[in-house]
């Protein structure tokens, strides 16, 4: 292949000959050509082109564990999402757009607990095929949610967050029953400190 490449450039260099401006096109074309001869090279060949698949990216871990995003990021959106779903009365255009703000922190959520964190059961459940499905359930759900905001559906918003309490409830059954753990807990009491 190299070196049919190479005899198209000593073509191209003896019409050159003839005419100025035909030369500045052979040399163009000329140097495209080594330049694809050369790439060619680097990739070896044909072999080169069908390559397998870069390596995976390194694995990335939280630098805090899932309980702790559960409870300061998870918990509190859904619980949000299902109090609004369950409201007997019509939701404020600021209630739908916290609801908004709410399920798209879920969406993201579902990715961010699968990476796993810094718990001692963390790194197990990462590994899970089970604790990475039930992580995209999450996100999907919460899309559902998102996606009945959009619509303004009171309707679609209970049914999205009666989804969100059986995957939450069905995936504590199987990765944490015992709740909470590592002390921390939905709604966290703080000292009372004196405002001077």
């Amino acid at each position: 292949m190299v070196e049919d490449l190479f005899g198209s450039l000593e073509r191209h260099a003896k019409m050159a000959n003839t005419h100025s401006a035909t030369k500045r096109t052979a040399k163009v074309l000329a140097c495209a050509t080594l330049l694809a001869a050369s790439a060619y090279g680097l990739l070896g060949g044909a072999a080169g082109l069908a390559q397998a698949p870069a390596a995976a990216p390194p694995h990335v871990s939280l630098p805090i564990s899932i309980n702790s995003v559960m409870v300061a990021l998870v918990d509190q959106a859904a619980h949000e999402i299902w109090e609004g779903g369950n409201q007997d009365r019509d939701l404020s255009d600021r209630e739908w757009l916290l609801i908004e703000q709410h399920a798209l922190q879920l969406v993201a959520a579902g990715s961010v607990v699968s990476l796993g964190g810094t718990g001692s059961a963390d790194r197990g459940w990462a590994l899970s095929p089970a604790w990475q499905d039930w992580s995209r359930k999450l996100g999907t759900v919460a899309l559902e949610a998102k996606q009945a905001v959009d619509a303004k559906s009171k309707v679609a918003l209970r049914d999205a967050a009666d989804k969100l309490v059986d995957t939450c409830e069905s995936c504590h059954k199987i990765f944490k029953p015992d709740v909470p753990t590592e002390g921390i807990m939905h709604q966290p009491h703080y000292p009372s400190v004196a405002l001077r």
